[in-house]
């Protein structure tokens, strides 16, 4: 499947990251970042490269930021032109479709990639170029994020490459795949919680009389749901946890979560276009999230929630425990403090993740100094500096950098790293050219029986239908 010119106006939605902490304007972060490395081949330098990039879904704050920077590595700007999620979405594939040279970067989301891989330059053969990929690191990124990320088969983009091993790109290039980006920015599903009242006294005395074992964030699905049961108090206007069930694609990821960890493949659709979710696993998974739901440990409106009201609802205090993909600040109003964990393990752990990668336009008049500005941009120095902008890192030692660095950890607590170590673990999607049509069906599905409208099994069963056709329609055939 490749791209054939024409723009999905029913991209995924994006809500703008709710983020704790002002970003540091202009460059005084990244004072020092210099030395552009080596390059391929002796190409003129340009008057400036443009770049096209989301706003705060891929931390635009932090790029920005590091602007300054990156004229004193290189001696030129970059124009970079920031977009809220669906006009950058509808951007892309327009310049794309139209084989405009206007931008030389252009920023990618996963979802995107499948219809792509035409159109994005693969950048394999300069990684394994030593004049271009001085300094780059590859290995550096985490394993998982790059696979998923920027792997691609350019005749068969559906394909995930399997191996999740140490990065390696010339398998890469001898199993037939490319690279098509560097990862920038990750997301995962991780699960934030408030200290506070996992080291209440009275709330301690109580869990460990009722059920003869100390109260602690929850490891498991069935600790969580034991958990998020006793934390809630209606009366004091405390539930135990938010979720995500409204009708959009953060209900999807919900899902998906959920049946990784419960033993399912949490793609969704394998790569043999078999729709994977309608399985016990997916069942037990969906049956699971109702009854959390109809237990009323979530807040009064979850059947409608989104990423943005999960985020609100622990900001203001009604909860004890949230799922997202950010870290999170309590309201001044509520005494309180927030801590971390992954998100709890059934018979396998697999929280949903995607990433946004910089990748070079290949229609670029200037795509050595494109592929210099990527590497730059992506580094482990100019990632490490942009921490302080809240950017999600992508390689592995500015993790370990992070739980190091005393100013950030005062900052944000322990957030990096479970976000680092979820990372490992995580989840993507299937690679479809029409996925934001199968991630509107498993949502629906999904929504359905969060509402009581349908039982998990006949939701996912009328979904998984649904899915193949609309896989069917879209060319796939199943192998």
């Amino acid at each position: 499947m490749t791209f054939d010119g024409t723009f999905d106006d029913k991209g995924l939605s994006r809500r703008a990251l709710l983020r704790g902490g002002a970003a540091l304007a202009g460059g005084a972060a990244f004072t020092g970042l210099t030395g552009a490395p080596a390059m391929a081949a002796d190409a003129a330098k340009p008057d400036r490269l443009t770049m096209l990039y989301a706003t705060s879904e891929a931390d635009s704050d932090a790029i920005k930021a590091a602007l300054p920077a990156f004229k004193q590595a290189f001696g030129f700007d970059i124009a970079l032109d920031t977009m809220p999620y669906n006009a950058l979405q509808q951007k892309a594939f327009a310049e794309l479709a139209s084989e405009s040279p206007y931008y030389d970067i252009m920023i990618v989301d996963t979802p995107w990639m499948p219809a792509l891989t035409n159109k994005i330059l693969p950048i394999t053969d300069m990684i394994l170029d030593p004049r271009a990929n001085e300094g780059l690191d590859i290995t550096d990124f985490i394993p998982k994020v790059f696979y998923d990320t920027a792997v691609y088969r350019r005749d068969n983009s559906a394909l995930h490459f399997k191996d999740d091993a140490a990065i390696d790109p010339a398998k890469i290039k001898a199993e037939g795949f490319d690279i098509y980006g560097l990862p920038v920015q990750s997301n995962v599903l991780t699960m934030a919680y408030r200290k506070d009242l996992f080291e209440d006294a009275a709330l301690k005395a109580a869990y460990r009389t009722k059920f003869g074992s100390d109260l602690a964030p929850p490891a498991t699905w069935d600790e969580f749901a034991q958990v998020a049961e006793f934390m809630t108090d209606s009366a004091k206007r405390r539930w135990g946890t938010t979720l995500m069930a409204g009708t959009g694609d953060w209900a999807t990821d919900d899902f998906k979560t959920l049946l990784a960890g419960f033993g399912g493949d949490g793609h969704l659709v394998s790569d043999t276009f078999e729709p994977v979710f309608d399985s016990p696993e997916g069942v037990k998974a969906l049956t699971y999230y109702a009854k959390l739901i109809a237990k009323k440990v979530v807040p009064p409106g979850t059947t409608s929630a989104s990423w943005d009201t999960a985020a609100t609802s622990f900001g203001s205090g009604l909860t004890a425990m949230s799922m997202n993909y950010h870290s999170e600040t309590l309201n001044p109003t509520v005494k309180g403090e927030i801590a971390y964990a992954m998100v709890p393990k059934g018979v396998a752990r697999g929280p949903h993740f995607g990433t946004w990668m910089l990748s070079v336009n290949s229609y670029s008049k200037n795509k050595d100094w494109a592929f210099r500005a990527i590497k730059w941009f992506t580094s482990r120095e100019t990632q490490t500096k942009a921490l302080a902008s809240q950017l999600h890192p992508t390689r592995l030692s500015v993790y370990a950098a992070a739980a190091a660095d005393p100013g950030i950890v005062a900052k944000f607590g322990n957030f990096y790293d479970v976000l680092g170590q979820s990372l490992q673990v995580g989840v993507g999607r299937p690679r479809l050219t029409n996925y934001a049509d199968i991630d509107r069906t498993v949502w629906v599905a999904v929504n359905d029986a969060a509402r009581g409208a349908a039982t998990p099994e006949a939701a996912l069963k009328g979904a998984a239908a649904e899915v193949a056709t609309l896989l069917q329609q879209a060319g796939y055939k199943r192998s």
